[in-house]
């Protein structure tokens, strides 16, 4: 079956998690990690923050995937970063930390037992999904941070080339981790953002398709205000750090599903990051 993604707002059908089973701070790869990395992290409390996760998805039927975990590898929870989902299909990254590296490795075995097939997979330079962003069918952001690299764009740019699809790079500042932390389309015209996170040209693009802005401040990126998950249908998982967000999207007729998420975020994803979408219509 052909796994396929062309928006961050389609329905929803098939989404890959991984339960923060061993997630523990060891080694800070982010400036959330080291926030936190003195009280760490409370497993158990975090394990079930994530089956809210689970459930809300598989309430509002999603097909969840777990992948295999292991402790050698304490921060799977966010799967985003292995790769994005395409119209051809698959396209597993390169992680840019040493201590993500073999993840790969068990998601591969995860496809393999649930016959999901990977398109192609990076071998250059550096490429994380939180770093992908479909503005619309026709048009992606890459973010260039710390997490991907040039290489690692234009290895995107030769894979996506035959789609007709614009390709926008999006230069930031190191601390934000990755362009979702910054910058979300959570529906078809609609967007959070950090303005003054974003470079001028970015945002410029998005007034110039009619989008209606919601902005954070460089503070509320580190609570995760703008790493808000689309499950289609004008329907947004969310949690009580962004609360004020959750408002101003109501107001513009978004449903949202608010989860009380506290520990699992401490490892510096929110539902964005803690989800990698294999199918949406």
């Amino acid at each position: 079956m052909l796994h396929y993604q062309r928006t961050e707002y389609g329905k929803l059908k098939k989404v890959l998690l991984c339960r923060p089973n061993y997630l523990k701070i060891h080694t800070p790869i982010n400036v959330i990690q080291e926030k936190h990395s003195v009280n760490n992290i409370d497993t158990e409390l975090a394990c079930k923050e994530h089956d809210q996760f689970i459930n809300a998805l598989e309430e509002e039927g999603v097909e969840v995937v777990l992948g295999h975990n292991h402790e050698r590898y304490p921060y799977e929870v966010n799967t985003r970063d292995l790769g994005v989902t395409t119209p051809k299909g698959i396209i597993f990254g390169r992680f840019y930390s040493p201590f993500r590296w073999g993840e790969h490795r068990l998601i591969e075995q995860t496809f393999q037992e649930n016959d999901i097939y990977i398109y192609d997979k990076h071998t250059e330079g550096t490429f994380e999904g939180g770093d992908f962003m479909y503005i619309d069918e026709n048009t992606v952001a890459i973010g260039i941070g710390i997490r991907t690299s040039l290489v690692g764009v234009r290895q995107l740019e030769n894979t996506l080339s035959d789609l007709g699809i614009e390709v926008i790079t999006v230069d930031f500042a190191e601390e934000y981790l990755h362009l979702d932390m910054i910058m979300n389309v959570i529906g078809e015209k609609t967007a959070v953002i950090c303005e003054e996170a974003l470079p001028t040209h970015m945002i410029d693009k998005l007034k110039e398709k009619d989008f209606t802005l919601i902005k954070v401040s460089k503070d509320d990126v580190f609570l995760h205000k703008c790493n808000l998950l689309s499950i289609g249908d004008n329907t947004i998982i969310s949690h009580n750090q962004a609360e004020d967000i959750n408002e101003q999207l109501q107001q513009l007729g978004f449903r949202i599903i608010q989860l009380d998420l506290k520990e699992v975020l401490k490892s510096g994803g929110g539902p964005r990051c803690m989800s990698f979408p294999l199918l949406r219509e």
